[in-house]
């Protein structure tokens, strides 16, 4: 009789597109819980922020409006890695928040993007079209980016510097 985990194991195999992520430098990523990406992407950018000398913080907890602050904004995250599409979720951005910028973390298998919009741009569809997550409701949106509408994550100290005012 043959092995059933082993036929299994054949079967996903057999039925598993390749993925672009198999061997990349951020593979471990995409196995990372939907739940803890948001808390891995600020993590990120505090740590790059401290490393060059630019003020942040994380809030205090959860239950606060907004999840960094940078040079004294108040800075919504989100992270998403890049789907089958080539394209970036970034899911339940919310207006209804005390937020002043959006910053948007992309993770691609061997490289990160971001982007960063006022609060205003986002409410008025300068960061792109905001989507409902769910019909009916008007509370938290979706908005899908290309990797052309992003920025290498090594200018991120100088864009956050910019914008500071």
């Amino acid at each position: 009789m043959i092995d059933p985990i082993l036929l299994m194991i054949e079967v996903i195999k057999e039925n598993t597109p390749n993925s672009k992520w198999v061997n990349a430098p951020l593979e471990s990523f995409r196995q990372v819980a939907n739940t803890n990406r948001g808390d891995i992407g600020e993590e990120f950018i505090v740590r790059l922020l401290t490393e060059v000398s630019i003020p942040v913080e994380k809030s205090a907890n959860r239950m606060q409006e907004w999840d960094l602050t940078i040079q004294g904004k108040r800075y919504e995250v989100k992270t998403a890695s890049e789907d089958t599409s080539g394209m970036f979720q970034f899911n339940h951005i919310r207006l209804d928040r005390k937020y002043d910028r959006l910053l948007c973390l992309g993770i691609r298998p061997d490289e990160i993007l971001f982007n960063l919009w006022r609060k205003w741009e986002v409410a008025e569809g300068k960061a792109g079209t905001l989507v409902r997550m769910a019909e009916g409701q008007s509370i938290t949106f979706k908005l899908t980016k290309k990797p052309q509408d992003m920025r290498p994550i090594n200018v991120l100290p100088s864009i956050v510097s910019e914008t500071a005012e």
